[in-house]
């Protein structure tokens, strides 16, 4: 039966593969139906939509936004969005232009402890407009100061960690109400990954149409994510928040009904 997946990357943001390679993988897989939702841009659906009918895979139009609460991030989803939205773009150019500033920052704390880093160097690691923390880590990786992705963050980029900077950006209330003026739907990302439970009531009470159950949980952790969202109302989504490789993609073997249970939420 095919199947949905809600929550993928593209080169466009920290993703490993172009728009037709994703698409193509997804068909592989047995999608009938998902969402490229890049950091902070739409870059991908510039080909995305006509690659996809091309396939016969439904895209829903979609975007992660990068806001924060606290010093903290929270990443909400938006779908269904009009991606021509001129107070939504303008707004995700000021959240990238945050992300270079962010870059830029933590390659000055780099260059302090003696990793001697250019923002040029990040910046060939990017393919899209949305620089972030995993460009630097393929840079640290390239440059011979760590061996992996893992140890970068680690070491260096992880909260916590010698050279890590917050992140700066709208907060999560204004990224829900700027989801829906652009008549889309607003999902908190990864609850369990954010690790802020507290905020989900008070963005229930913004508007949110979804929490994002199904990612890569425990079961134990789908348990009480699902509980949550039955308490708020909220539309259990989930998506692989894939970025290379092939063996998450579509392996949470999730449900059209899920699409359809968003699409009822539209317009109200």
């Amino acid at each position: 039966m095919p199947n949905i997946d809600l929550h993928l990357h593209t080169l466009y943001s920290d993703g490993a593969l172009e728009v037709e390679a994703l698409l193509k993988l997804a068909l592989s897989k047995n999608l009938s139906c998902v969402s490229i939702t890049d950091h902070d841009t739409f870059d991908a659906y510039a080909t995305a939509p006509e690659i996809a009918e091309s396939l016969g895979v439904e895209l829903i139009s979609g975007i992660e936004i990068s806001s924060v609460n606290n010093g903290r991030d929270v990443h909400i989803l938006g779908y269904f969005c009009d991606i021509q939205n001129a107070e939504l773009r303008a707004t995700l150019e000021i959240q990238r232009e945050k992300r270079k500033d962010r870059v830029r920052a933590i390659i000055e704390k780099l260059c302090g402890i003696g990793v001697s880093l250019s923002y040029k160097q990040v910046e060939e690691q990017c393919f899209g407009a949305s620089i972030s923390r995993p460009h630097i880590a393929f840079a640290l990786m390239q440059a011979g100061y760590v061996n992996s992705f893992q140890e970068a963050f680690e070491r260096y980029l992880k909260e916590g960690a010698i050279a890590y900077c917050p992140p700066k950006g709208i907060s999560s209330e204004d990224a829900v109400f700027l989801i829906k003026k652009a008549g889309g739907l607003a999902v908190m990302a990864h609850p369990e990954y954010t690790n802020a439970d507290e905020l989900i009531p008070k963005l229930a009470e913004c508007g949110i149409a979804g929490l994002e159950v199904y990612n890569y949980k425990t079961a134990k952790s789908v348990k009480k994510y699902k509980k949550i969202a039955e308490k708020y109302g909220l539309v259990a989504t989930g998506g692989s928040d894939f970025h290379g490789g092939s063996g998450l993609i579509g392996m949470q073997n999730l449900p059209y009904s899920i699409v359809e249970e968003l699409k009822a939420r539209l317009g109200s």
